[in-house]
């Protein structure tokens, strides 16, 4: 029992694309089918491209940290994480009037 269909031969296959375009009288489903392929085709182009280079840079990579002394004192930690928690509620403000200022956009827009 044959679990796959037998493949077919080129010419046979060339011969069924012809007589599907000589005799459709719906064009737009060739043009359609058409463009299916074509961006089927050009994402496949673009992961195997991005799979070869990648997106990172080549090199090392460098991370930055801070180095805190051994004798630091709990009063000194505490103000330093009150300076970063004002710090990270001034970007975390400043993002959401960023995106309040788009969402005010698209509303006008009607969105």
């Amino acid at each position: 029992m044959a679990v796959f269909p037998r493949p077919a031969h080129p010419r046979a296959v060339i011969a069924d694309v012809r007589r599907l375009w000589s005799t459709s009288t719906r064009r737009y489903k060739l043009v359609f089918g058409a463009a299916a392929i074509g961006v089927t085709s050009l994402l496949i182009t673009i992961f195997i491209l991005e799979s070869r280079w990648g997106v990172l840079p080549e090199g090392p990579q460098v991370v930055y940290v801070s180095d805190w002394p051994v004798t630091r004192t709990d009063a000194e930690i505490k103000a330093q994480q009150r300076i970063d928690a004002t710090e990270k509620r001034k970007l975390a403000d400043e993002r959401r009037r960023q995106w309040q200022k788009v969402d005010r956009n698209l509303d006008r827009l009607g969105f």
